[in-house]
Protein backbone atom coordinates (compact mmCIF):
# COMPACT_ATOMS: atom_id res chain seq x y z
CA UNK A 1 0.00 0.00 0.00
CA UNK A 2 1.20 3.64 -1.33
CA UNK A 3 1.79 6.41 1.52
CA UNK A 4 1.69 9.91 1.89
CA UNK A 5 3.97 12.01 3.76
CA UNK A 6 3.09 15.39 5.00
CA UNK A 7 5.57 17.70 5.94
CA UNK A 8 4.52 21.23 7.56
CA UNK A 9 7.29 23.75 8.93
CA UNK A 10 6.11 25.76 11.79
CA UNK A 11 7.53 27.82 15.11
CA UNK A 12 7.87 25.90 18.50
CA UNK A 13 4.45 27.24 19.69
CA UNK A 14 2.81 25.00 16.78
CA UNK A 15 4.11 21.91 17.02
CA UNK A 16 2.28 20.50 19.51
CA UNK A 17 -1.02 21.12 17.80
CA UNK A 18 -0.01 20.32 14.83
CA UNK A 19 0.96 16.74 15.74
CA UNK A 20 -2.09 16.44 17.67
CA UNK A 21 -4.09 17.45 14.51
CA UNK A 22 -2.62 14.67 12.62
CA UNK A 23 -3.09 12.07 15.33
CA UNK A 24 -6.95 13.16 15.00
CA UNK A 25 -6.64 12.70 11.13
CA UNK A 26 -5.20 9.05 11.62
CA UNK A 27 -1.79 9.81 10.86
CA UNK A 28 0.63 6.26 11.21
CA UNK A 29 3.60 8.13 12.68
CA UNK A 30 4.16 11.85 13.52
CA UNK A 31 7.66 13.18 14.11
CA UNK A 32 9.31 16.81 14.30
CA UNK A 33 13.17 17.41 12.91
CA UNK A 34 14.81 20.55 13.41
CA UNK A 35 15.28 23.20 10.71
CA UNK A 36 16.80 25.88 12.57
CA UNK A 37 20.16 25.72 13.93
CA UNK A 38 19.74 25.42 17.85
CA UNK A 39 19.79 22.38 19.97
CA UNK A 40 16.78 20.87 21.38
CA UNK A 41 17.76 19.13 25.13
CA UNK A 42 14.76 16.60 25.62
CA UNK A 43 13.67 16.29 29.27
CA UNK A 44 15.25 19.37 30.69
CA UNK A 45 11.69 21.77 30.49
CA UNK A 46 8.66 20.43 32.86
CA UNK A 47 6.55 20.61 29.19
CA UNK A 48 8.16 19.35 25.95
CA UNK A 49 10.78 21.99 24.21
CA UNK A 50 10.87 22.39 20.06
CA UNK A 51 12.82 24.09 18.25
CA UNK A 52 12.42 27.66 16.56
CA UNK A 53 11.62 26.08 13.39
CA UNK A 54 11.06 22.67 13.11
CA UNK A 55 9.46 20.61 10.15
CA UNK A 56 6.50 18.39 11.34
CA UNK A 57 5.94 15.66 9.49
CA UNK A 58 3.53 12.72 9.30
CA UNK A 59 2.62 9.66 7.15
CA UNK A 60 -1.03 8.94 6.35
CA UNK A 61 -2.75 6.23 4.13
CA UNK A 62 -3.04 7.59 0.25
CA UNK A 63 -7.18 8.05 1.08
CA UNK A 64 -6.71 10.80 2.89
CA UNK A 65 -7.58 13.92 1.87
CA UNK A 66 -5.30 16.54 1.72
CA UNK A 67 -7.15 19.32 0.94
CA UNK A 68 -9.29 19.04 3.76
CA UNK A 69 -5.98 18.18 6.25
CA UNK A 70 -4.23 21.36 4.98
CA UNK A 71 -7.07 23.80 5.18
CA UNK A 72 -7.48 22.70 8.99
CA UNK A 73 -4.05 22.64 9.66
CA UNK A 74 -4.06 26.48 8.55
CA UNK A 75 -7.10 27.00 10.72
CA UNK A 76 -5.51 25.35 13.92
CA UNK A 77 -2.42 26.92 13.52
CA UNK A 78 -3.36 30.67 11.58
CA UNK A 79 -2.14 30.43 8.08
CA UNK A 80 0.50 33.23 8.90
CA UNK A 81 1.84 30.69 11.51
CA UNK A 82 2.83 27.65 8.17
CA UNK A 83 6.39 28.70 6.71
CA UNK A 84 6.39 25.50 4.39
CA UNK A 85 4.28 22.44 3.09
CA UNK A 86 5.34 19.60 1.31
CA UNK A 87 3.67 16.58 0.22
CA UNK A 88 5.44 13.32 -0.53
CA UNK A 89 4.81 9.23 -2.07
CA UNK A 90 6.19 6.77 0.03
CA UNK A 91 6.78 3.40 -1.21
CA UNK A 92 4.90 0.45 1.01
CA UNK A 93 7.53 -0.82 3.65
CA UNK A 94 8.06 -2.12 7.18
CA UNK A 95 8.35 1.38 9.09
CA UNK A 96 8.86 -0.17 12.45
CA UNK A 97 12.02 -1.86 10.97
CA UNK A 98 12.91 0.92 8.57
CA UNK A 99 13.67 3.37 11.56
CA UNK A 100 15.49 0.69 13.70
CA UNK A 101 17.50 0.39 10.72
CA UNK A 102 17.85 4.06 10.34
CA UNK A 103 19.36 4.16 14.48
CA UNK A 104 22.48 1.99 13.77
CA UNK A 105 25.20 1.74 15.74
CA UNK A 106 27.94 4.43 16.18
CA UNK A 107 31.72 3.61 16.69
CA UNK A 108 33.88 5.74 18.12
CA UNK A 109 37.95 5.06 17.85
CA UNK A 110 37.17 1.37 17.11
CA UNK A 111 37.40 1.19 20.69
CA UNK A 112 33.63 1.89 22.17
CA UNK A 113 29.94 0.91 20.29
CA UNK A 114 27.14 2.57 21.02
CA UNK A 115 24.30 0.59 19.57
CA UNK A 116 20.48 -0.30 19.87
CA UNK A 117 19.31 -3.14 21.43
CA UNK A 118 18.08 -4.58 18.12
CA UNK A 119 21.19 -4.07 16.04
CA UNK A 120 23.62 -7.51 16.04
CA UNK A 121 27.04 -6.16 16.30
CA UNK A 122 29.06 -7.43 13.66
CA UNK A 123 32.10 -7.42 15.66
CA UNK A 124 33.77 -7.39 18.76
CA UNK A 125 34.77 -4.06 20.68
CA UNK A 126 36.13 -3.42 24.23
CA UNK A 127 33.77 -1.36 25.11
CA UNK A 128 29.61 -1.20 24.25
CA UNK A 129 26.62 0.34 25.29
CA UNK A 130 23.12 -0.81 24.71
CA UNK A 131 20.99 2.09 24.16
CA UNK A 132 17.47 2.53 23.01
CA UNK A 133 16.37 6.07 21.58
CA UNK A 134 13.92 7.33 24.82
CA UNK A 135 12.89 10.45 26.27
CA UNK A 136 16.20 11.31 28.06
CA UNK A 137 18.33 13.08 25.69
CA UNK A 138 21.23 11.08 24.66
CA UNK A 139 22.52 8.54 21.74
CA UNK A 140 25.35 9.61 20.40
CA UNK A 141 24.03 10.70 17.15
CA UNK A 142 24.29 14.26 18.10
CA UNK A 143 27.58 16.14 17.60
CA UNK A 144 27.80 17.35 20.93
CA UNK A 145 27.24 13.97 22.50
CA UNK A 146 29.75 12.87 19.74
CA UNK A 147 32.51 15.12 20.71
CA UNK A 148 32.66 14.62 24.01
CA UNK A 149 32.68 10.55 23.16
CA UNK A 150 35.40 10.77 21.39
CA UNK A 151 37.09 12.75 24.05
CA UNK A 152 36.68 10.02 26.50
CA UNK A 153 37.76 7.27 24.23
CA UNK A 154 40.50 9.45 23.70
CA UNK A 155 41.75 9.07 27.46
CA UNK A 156 42.60 6.37 30.09
CA UNK A 157 40.00 6.55 32.66
CA UNK A 158 40.86 3.41 33.88
CA UNK A 159 40.38 3.66 38.06
CA UNK A 160 39.40 7.49 37.62
CA UNK A 161 36.21 8.80 39.62
CA UNK A 162 33.74 10.38 36.80
CA UNK A 163 30.93 13.54 37.35
CA UNK A 164 28.50 13.63 34.18
CA UNK A 165 26.67 16.65 35.13
CA UNK A 166 23.34 16.77 32.67
CA UNK A 167 23.38 12.62 32.19
CA UNK A 168 20.28 12.45 30.35
CA UNK A 169 20.42 9.37 28.93
CA UNK A 170 23.75 8.28 30.79
CA UNK A 171 25.21 7.76 27.55
CA UNK A 172 28.76 9.41 28.61
CA UNK A 173 28.45 8.03 32.42
CA UNK A 174 27.67 4.17 31.02
CA UNK A 175 30.33 5.03 28.11
CA UNK A 176 33.09 5.86 30.60
CA UNK A 177 32.11 3.10 33.15
CA UNK A 178 32.52 0.64 30.03
CA UNK A 179 35.97 1.92 29.19
CA UNK A 180 37.66 1.26 32.83
CA UNK A 181 36.07 4.17 34.91
CA UNK A 182 36.34 3.29 39.02
CA UNK A 183 32.75 5.56 39.77
CA UNK A 184 30.38 7.75 37.93
CA UNK A 185 28.09 9.66 39.28
CA UNK A 186 25.49 10.31 36.88
CA UNK A 187 23.88 13.89 37.69
CA UNK A 188 20.49 15.60 36.62
CA UNK A 189 18.03 18.37 37.20
CA UNK A 190 15.67 15.88 35.92
CA UNK A 191 13.94 12.71 37.11
CA UNK A 192 12.92 11.50 34.17
CA UNK A 193 16.53 11.45 32.60
CA UNK A 194 17.98 9.99 36.21
CA UNK A 195 15.26 7.29 35.87
CA UNK A 196 16.52 6.67 32.55
CA UNK A 197 20.33 6.39 33.23
CA UNK A 198 19.31 3.93 36.21
CA UNK A 199 17.48 1.68 33.66
CA UNK A 200 20.39 1.89 30.75
CA UNK A 201 22.79 1.18 33.46
CA UNK A 202 21.10 -1.56 34.47
CA UNK A 203 21.22 -2.87 31.07
CA UNK A 204 24.35 -2.81 30.86
CA UNK A 205 25.36 -4.05 33.88
CA UNK A 206 26.98 -1.19 35.47
CA UNK A 207 24.67 -0.55 38.01
CA UNK A 208 27.73 -0.86 40.52
CA UNK A 209 29.37 1.36 39.03
CA UNK A 210 27.09 4.09 37.88
CA UNK A 211 25.13 6.39 41.06
CA UNK A 212 22.62 8.28 40.02
CA UNK A 213 22.33 11.80 41.75
CA UNK A 214 19.47 15.19 41.35
CA UNK A 215 21.83 18.11 40.54
CA UNK A 216 19.68 19.63 43.50
CA UNK A 217 20.80 16.87 46.16
CA UNK A 218 23.57 15.91 48.12
CA UNK A 219 27.02 17.27 47.72
CA UNK A 220 29.23 15.29 45.33
CA UNK A 221 33.01 14.07 46.29
CA UNK A 222 35.03 15.94 44.14
CA UNK A 223 36.05 13.95 40.77
CA UNK A 224 39.36 13.06 38.83
CA UNK A 225 36.84 14.01 35.69
CA UNK A 226 33.86 16.38 35.09
CA UNK A 227 32.11 16.00 31.78
CA UNK A 228 29.09 18.44 30.77
CA UNK A 229 27.14 18.11 28.09
CA UNK A 230 24.51 20.91 28.34
CA UNK A 231 23.89 24.51 26.64
CA UNK A 232 25.74 27.52 27.06
CA UNK A 233 23.51 29.18 30.01
CA UNK A 234 23.86 26.97 32.57
CA UNK A 235 27.47 26.07 32.10
CA UNK A 236 28.41 29.50 32.91
CA UNK A 237 26.28 29.80 35.44
CA UNK A 238 27.49 26.75 37.31
CA UNK A 239 31.36 27.74 36.64
CA UNK A 240 31.55 28.81 40.23
CA UNK A 241 30.10 25.26 41.33
CA UNK A 242 31.15 23.01 38.91
CA UNK A 243 34.97 24.14 39.66
CA UNK A 244 34.45 22.53 43.55
CA UNK A 245 33.46 19.19 41.89
CA UNK A 246 36.82 18.81 40.63
CA UNK A 247 40.20 17.52 42.58
CA UNK A 248 43.64 19.89 41.49
CA UNK A 249 44.81 18.84 38.39
CA UNK A 250 41.94 17.06 37.36
CA UNK A 251 40.17 17.86 34.25
CA UNK A 252 37.03 19.29 32.48
CA UNK A 253 35.16 18.24 29.88
CA UNK A 254 32.31 21.26 28.54
CA UNK A 255 30.30 20.49 25.87
CA UNK A 256 26.54 21.81 24.00
CA UNK A 257 28.43 24.78 22.90
CA UNK A 258 28.14 26.19 19.91
CA UNK A 259 31.44 27.81 18.11
CA UNK A 260 30.15 31.35 18.58
CA UNK A 261 29.73 30.85 22.18
CA UNK A 262 32.67 29.16 22.79
CA UNK A 263 34.93 32.61 24.10
CA UNK A 264 31.97 33.19 26.44
CA UNK A 265 32.30 29.67 27.96
CA UNK A 266 36.12 30.10 27.73
CA UNK A 267 35.78 33.48 30.65
CA UNK A 268 33.38 32.04 32.76
CA UNK A 269 35.48 29.07 33.66
CA UNK A 270 38.96 30.66 33.19
CA UNK A 271 39.34 31.44 37.27
CA UNK A 272 39.77 27.68 37.60
CA UNK A 273 41.11 26.06 34.89
CA UNK A 274 44.11 25.96 32.43
CA UNK A 275 41.58 25.75 29.40
CA UNK A 276 42.97 23.80 26.50
CA UNK A 277 42.76 25.11 22.71
CA UNK A 278 38.87 24.56 21.76
CA UNK A 279 37.88 20.99 19.48
CA UNK A 280 34.91 22.26 16.59
CA UNK A 281 32.68 19.51 14.54
CA UNK A 282 30.47 21.71 12.31
CA UNK A 283 29.05 24.57 14.72
CA UNK A 284 29.53 22.83 17.94
CA UNK A 285 32.57 22.82 20.29
CA UNK A 286 34.15 21.08 22.87
CA UNK A 287 36.18 22.69 25.29
CA UNK A 288 38.65 20.75 28.28
CA UNK A 289 40.46 22.12 31.04
CA UNK A 290 42.63 21.29 33.85
CA UNK A 291 41.59 22.45 37.12
CA UNK A 292 44.35 24.98 38.87
CA UNK A 293 45.45 24.34 42.31
CA UNK A 294 43.53 26.98 44.47
CA UNK A 295 47.32 28.79 45.18
CA UNK A 296 47.57 29.16 41.60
Amino acid sequence: MPWLRLILECDAACVAPLSELFEQFGAIAVSSEATSSEERFAGVAEEPVYWHRTAVSALFDESIDLDILLACSRNRIGTQNLISAQVEAVADENWVEAHRTEQGSSVFAGRLCIRPSWVVPGQEYPATVVLDPGLAFGTGKHATTALCLEWLVSHELVGKRIIDYGCGSGILGLAAASLGALKVDAVDIDPQALLATKDNAYTNSLEDKIRVCSADGEELSAADILIANILLNPLTQLAPRISKMIVEQGQLVLSGILAAQVEECLVAYSPWFNMNTPIFQNEWALLEGVRLSDED
